[in-house]
């Protein structure tokens, strides 16, 4: 049985190692109905394409997994930063998802 993945409905590289030609995407995706999040590794093929690897993870998008995803990311910010650092840091993102 052969498998074809939804084309992403959100992707963004959050990584890019110029040296190793790799990337790490995140994407939002269906299939069969669920939407997915992953966060995966790419290689830049011979054919010059950027393929998926076997590397990386997927997770049903609920709002659980995304709000337990959000806590860890701020977390690991705070813990470097202050709030004012990181309100200036990423201001233009908090005002884009405001809107």
């Amino acid at each position: 049985m052969e498998l074809h993945e939804a084309p992403a409905m959100y992707e963004k590289i959050v990584h890019y190692d110029e040296k190793k030609e790799t990337q790490v995407r995140l994407t939002v995706s269906s299939f069969r109905g669920i939407e997915y999040l992953h966060l995966r590794k790419y290689y830049l093929a011979f054919t010059e394409e950027w393929l998926p690897s076997p590397e990386g993870i997927a997770m049903e998008l609920d709002f659980d997994n995304s709000r337990e995803l959000f806590a860890g990311l701020v977390e690991i910010l705070s813990l470097a930063e202050s709030k004012e650092i990181l309100e200036e840091q990423f201001k233009d993102l908090i005002q884009e998802l405001t809107r």
